[in-house]
């Protein structure tokens, strides 16, 4: 029959030690952060923890967890800019360092506010095209004509644009256009010759 360690008090932690150790044990989040306390060895040889020291700390590191960090941010948080002199004692620092860092809560998700109805659509109003009277919902506020009318409203302004295109007379060459220019000055150049 397997007991499991009693967390052994940190010196110096206090009322954060006894708000990590309110967390159940088995959730989650604390094996989570054990594996994290535990793997730390692998980064830096100097942060070694055993079982029961990584057991101390794992509500501390739950916490962390619990606010949104993921389990590599924790890991990283707690192997950068380690002191030069290198680390006496890995519960000691990683305690410190599980109290002194620890992000802020998350802030509190205001409730959703529901979608606005989508927007009515426009009364009906009457076509302003030819033909016999008839009734249309616009799609945009400023339409006069249903659809059908100003299809052929556009269809009857380019034909027309191209009858007036191609009844229009064929542009000179551009060496007549200016032998005509010069002629109505009476100083043009003789172009022919």
């Amino acid at each position: 029959m397997a007991s499991v360690p009693v967390p052994v008090p940190v010196p110096g932690l206090g009322a954060a030690q006894d708000s990590a150790a309110a967390a159940p044990s088995g959730s989650a989040e604390v094996l989570a952060a054990e594996r994290v306390l535990l793997s730390l060895r692998h980064e830096r040889r100097e942060l070694l923890l055993g079982v029961r020291e990584a057991r101390t700390l794992a509500g501390l590191a739950a916490e962390w967890l619990r606010r949104g960090v993921s389990p590599g941010d924790l890991r990283a948080a707690l192997t950068r800019g380690l002191p030069k002199d290198g680390v006496r004692s890995a519960l000691g620092f990683l305690a410190h360092r599980l109290v002194e860092k620890l992000p802020a809560p998350p802030a509190e998700q205001p409730e959703p506010v529901p979608p606005s109805p989508p927007p009515s659509p426009l009364a009906l109003i009457a076509c302003a095209g030819p033909g016999e009277e008839h009734m249309f919902r616009p799609n945009v506020p400023w339409a006069t004509t249903c659809g059908p009318c100003h299809r052929e409203e556009q269809r009857a302004y380019w034909e027309d644009m191209r009858a007036r295109t191609e009844a229009a007379p064929e542009p000179l060459p551009w060496r007549e256009r200016f032998a005509a220019e010069g002629a109505e000055v009476g100083t043009g150049p003789d172009v022919g010759g």
